[in-house]
């Protein structure tokens, strides 16, 4: 047992506490050296600190001044709003011009790709990958001819309509009327605007019988509305092409909207001139 040195005349309670040995309180006067010293810069610090100044921003006076009190409407700037010239172009269409995860999302997809081409003002698509003229979407029941009634685009100059190959299991007949319909629609909202009507595309040379029906009814349809038609089955639209698809066999890569871009973005520009087009395929 440690040698304890006590103090035998200390009175009640401390009595019977051990006295620390010599190491002991040297240790413990070192470590409240220590705590002093600790304390001590903390107070200078303190004392020495400059405290920082807040700058209000710039506008501050301006926003105080110009905010309405709560319960009132602003009133509005009797100033005129800048107007664009730049063209507006809307786009509707199955999964061609939606994009999928094998490519053309977003800023990738070739309507965005014409859209800044043109100095366009930009639209969302509208657009979904297993739609159709007739074939109905399994996202919301959607044809192109409801995307055309619930996502109108009043000011767009040019209106692109893409598909579809969706539509293999639908007549001849109904195609074409819904075709026609669709087209109505967008007039009917747009009465400005010029139609192009792309027709179903595939991806290689080996084109299923069942395709060129639904080609020659869109056809017939956009003949009817006297507007241009672009057969991509006759221009041949991605059958040489090599990265132009993805591991679906079915939906185009970025680098095949790229390719798409090439080719529509001339139609759309002729169209924005009000000049016939020219491009293969051209009806």
């Amino acid at each position: 047992m440690p040698h304890v040195a006590r103090q035998p005349d200390r009175p009640g309670f401390f009595s019977g506490l051990p006295l620390p040995s010599r190491t002991e309180g040297i240790v413990i006067a070192v470590l409240l050296l220590l705590t002093a010293i600790a304390v001590g810069i903390a107070a200078w610090v303190a004392s020495n600190r400059t405290p920082p100044e807040f700058e209000p921003p710039a506008n501050a006076a301006a926003t105080e001044r110009t905010t309405p009190p709560a319960g009132t409407t602003a009133p509005r700037s009797s100033a005129p709003a800048e107007s664009s010239d730049a063209p507006v172009l809307a786009f509707y269409g199955d999964r061609f011009t939606a994009g999928t995860q094998q490519g053309g999302l977003g800023p990738a997809g070739w309507p965005a790709i014409v859209t800044e081409r043109l100095g366009a003002e930009s639209t969302e698509p509208h657009a979904l990958t297993d739609a159709g003229y007739v074939a109905t979407s399994s996202f919301g029941d959607a044809t192109f001819v409801s995307l055309a009634e619930l996502r109108p685009e009043p000011d767009a100059d040019v209106t692109v309509v893409f598909g579809s190959r969706n539509d293999y299991e639908a007549t001849p007949a109904q195609i074409t009327a819904a075709a026609t319909r669709t087209f109505e629609i967008i007039r009917a909202a747009a009465p400005q605007t010029r139609l192009l009507v792309i027709g179903p595309a595939w991806t290689d040379a080996a084109v299923p019988s069942e395709l060129p029906p639904v080609r020659d009814a869109v056809r017939e349809a956009a003949a009817a509305a006297d507007v241009p038609f672009i057969d991509p089955l006759v221009g041949r639209w991605f059958f040489d092409g090599v990265g132009l698809i993805g591991r679906d066999a079915i939906s185009p890569t970025d680098a095949g909207h790229a390719y798409l871009a090439d080719l529509i973005e001339p139609l759309v520009r002729d169209l924005l001139a009000a000049a016939p087009a020219t491009a293969t395929g051209t009806r």
